[in-house]
């Protein structure tokens, strides 16, 4: 789809409601009342009333028309003093970032842009978002209290929001219900640790070559792995964001612990056993016990047998943590038009905003009220522990990114491939030799 820039005329409030009633059922829309203009700051010069226009950068596609538009249309109502452009841009996190610096660089930046946990701490480093926090302070209308924990502080640094979510996602593990009970295993339980799993998964394999069945798979995944590195007390970088620490003890061990369910237990599917299929398509078959997943289940929903989620396991010596991902709203620092970006970014933020984007399908709405909502964790589909993935947003944490995040994922990949492949690596020796390479992509500014 080609970059365009839109300005919509108003849908009635009215209207908005009643549609995203008829996506969420039983959600009460009609309830929520609409948001106001923040007020001014304190001694601030009354806002003026000539129309003010903003442009707002944000994913191009049919999925982001459907979400943005709809909520654009009832912003025109609630704040007619502001038209918002939107400037569509295909791709993700990264495609965001380039059409972002580079207009920056030519001087067109946007007042508002949606960002991502990958590229926040980069762009907030070269002091591209704007500190919400001053806004906050002198807008009591609205609260980061209304949010989840985790993914507030997934657009965090140093003490600062430079960023409000939209949808999040928290780690958790999926299991195939009907497989383990025809095992004789026990079922996973809420509170299960690391010991509880490794029997599950013995117990759950068996057989040999294709027809192989396997207790688990995926945790040799970076984003698994750094949550069991975590868990040994561990991170990937020191707590400044400036140096590798993976390649210490805790990380080494729970890189370990990994490599031992391939190696040793024989119990974790591996890349060449998976012989480039599609790893949802491989759990459809029923021939995996358990995966860690973020909490989008929709590749597996056309499973024909029972499946659950839980939380991750751990050790009664361990930290209970998992990883939290997400997407959200930033205000230019640059902008000149604070005050009209600020209404847009509480309009995005609203939780009538956040009805219509869950009636859109996204997932997880990162806003209490909506996603706790009987509607939305409806009995209707799968999984029955929905609750489960919204209290891992209470207690998860994000990935501590710096510098060329993308890079520093590429070089753990590539290392861990080493270690949980066929040549079995050392753990040490292997994140020992990406160390000074990873050092170097945590220094790395983002470049248009």
């Amino acid at each position: 789809m080609q970059e365009k820039t839109t300005a919509t005329p108003a849908m009635s409030r009215r209207a908005f409601l009643r549609n995203s009633a008829l996506g969420l059922g039983a959600l009460t829309l009609a309830a929520c009342a609409a948001p106001v203009a923040a007020p001014a700051a304190p001694g601030a010069a009354a806002p003026e009333a000539a129309a003010t226009n903003i442009t707002f950068l944000t994913q191009g596609g049919v999925d982001s028309e459907n979400r943005y538009i709809p909520i654009q249309e009832m912003f025109a109502e609630v704040d007619p003093n502001v038209t918002v452009e939107m400037i569509w841009h295909p791709g993700g996190a990264i495609e965001i970032q380039q059409k972002l610096l580079t207009m920056i660089a030519g001087g067109e930046a946007p007042d508002m842009y949606w960002t991502h946990t990958y590229i926040n701490p980069g762009l907030a480093k070269r002091n591209v978002p704007l500190a919400l926090d001053d806004l906050f302070a002198s807008d009591t209308s609205w609260s980061m209290d209304d949010y989840f924990a985790a993914p507030i502080a997934d657009f965090q640094l140093d003490g600062k929001q430079y960023a409000m979510p939209r949808e999040t996602t928290s780690s958790v593990m999926i299991y195939n219900k009907t497989l383990i009970e025809e095992s004789g295993a026990p079922l996973p339980t809420e509170d299960w640790t690391w010991d509880d799993f490794v029997e599950i998964a013995r117990t759950v394999t068996r057989g040999e070559g294709a027809e192989k069945v396997y207790g688990v798979a995926n945790f040799n995944a970076n984003a698994y792995t750094f949550v069991r590195v975590w868990q040994k007390g561990g991170d990937v970088v020191s707590d400044d964001r400036t140096q590798f620490t993976m390649n210490e003890e805790p990380g080494v061990a729970a890189v370990q612990s990994i490599a031992d369910l391939i190696h040793q237990d024989g119990v974790h599917i591996t890349g060449a056993e998976l012989a480039g299929r599609p790893f949802a398509e491989v759990f459809l078959t029923g021939t995996i016990g358990m995966f860690p997943q973020f909490s989008v289940f929709s590749a597996i929903l056309p499973a024909e047998f029972e499946w659950d989620i839980t939380h991750m396991p751990h050790n009664a010596d361990e930290a209970r943590t998992t990883r939290v991902a997400s997407a959200g709203h930033s205000i230019y620092s640059g902008t000149q038009k604070v005050e009209a970006a600020w209404s847009w970014l509480r309009m995005v933020e609203s939780q009538a905003a956040f009805e219509h984007l869950a009636a859109t399908g996204l997932s997880v709405p990162s806003h209490r009220a909506v996603a706790e909502s009987p509607a939305y964790l409806s009995e209707d589909t799968p999984p029955e522990s929905k609750h489960v993935f919204l209290e891992g947003l209470n207690y998860g944490r994000p990935e501590p990114v710096a510098g060329d995040w993308i890079g520093v994922h590429r070089e753990i990949t590539s290392a861990l491939e080493g270690v949980y492949g066929i040549s079995a690596r050392d753990p040490k020796t292997a994140l020992d030799d990406i160390a000074d390479l990873v050092n170097d992509l945590i220094a790395a500014e983002p470049a248009a």
